[in-house]
């Protein structure tokens, strides 16, 4: 195929065909990355501002759910928002995939992750620690990659798969990995592990409870469907006001 017949639409980029949707939750968005609503419109079509405030909205949440996490008020107004903090994390994590900025991805979905398991969602948890796994470039964060892939042995282990958890387990002592690094808030690997070498997930996530496979797929569709839910609260806002 001639590069003049590609598919015009695929030369769009992702934000850009979300923007020009009518239905796009504008107000949401900026409300999570902390934008002026009245700038909003101005800012999301700036590639390089939009970055920059997915980056202190990243550093926001982390702190908020850290406060959370250690039993403090919270300090900030992300931290007040009424779907923190998964809700807001995904919502963080729409956008990051919207602006192509993978950098924040993997610390945030390592958190939601966690929140997954601990909740009793292990396709969920799955899922996630997927996407965490799937967004750390080579010389990335290792650390978060190794903290999902230890977590992912807790869910295998309590999905029923003991026999995989314990080859993943010692894949993780022979790379110098705590098994219990995905506790940390904030990992870090010991001086001596070895380099992140792609995790578990090559051919899927591992298979839900009902034995049907999970593909990273699934995670961008559960993003798409927290947007919807985030266009219906802007529609009732709306009609309140």
């Amino acid at each position: 195929m001639s590069e003049n017949s590609a598919d015009p639409a695929a030369l769009v980029a992702p934000h850009e065909r979300a923007l020009a949707r009518s239905d796009f939750p504008v107000g949401r968005v900026a409300r999570v990355l902390g934008i002026d609503p009245e700038q909003a419109e101005v800012v999301l079509r700036d590639e390089d501002r939009t970055r920059r405030a997915i980056d202190e909205a990243a550093a926001a949440f982390l702190e908020a759910d850290d406060d959370r996490r250690a039993g403090r008020p919270p300090r900030s107004a992300l931290a007040l928002d009424p779907d923190f903090p998964t809700g807001t994390g995904m919502a963080l994590l729409g956008a990051a995939s919207l602006w192509e900025h993978r950098t924040v991805v993997p610390r945030i979905a390592l958190r939601i992750a966690k929140d997954h398991y601990e909740a009793g969602e292990d396709a969920l948890a799955a899922s996630f620690v997927g996407l965490v796994q799937e967004s750390v470039d080579p010389g990335g964060d290792e650390a978060s990659a190794w903290a999902a892939q230890s977590l992912l042995v807790q869910i295998l282990q309590r999905a029923g798969d003991p026999a995989r958890a314990d080859e993943i387990a010692r894949d993780l002592a022979a790379h110098a990995i705590p098994l219990d690094l995905w506790r940390d808030d904030d990992p870090t690997l010991p001086d001596d592990s070895m380099a992140w070498h792609g995790g578990a997930f090559v051919g899927g996530i591992p298979p839900r409870r009902d034995e049907r496979h999970l593909s990273y797929e699934d995670v961008h569709d559960y993003l798409d469907q927290l947007l919807t839910g985030m266009r219906r609260d802007q529609e009732a806002e709306q009609d309140d006001a």
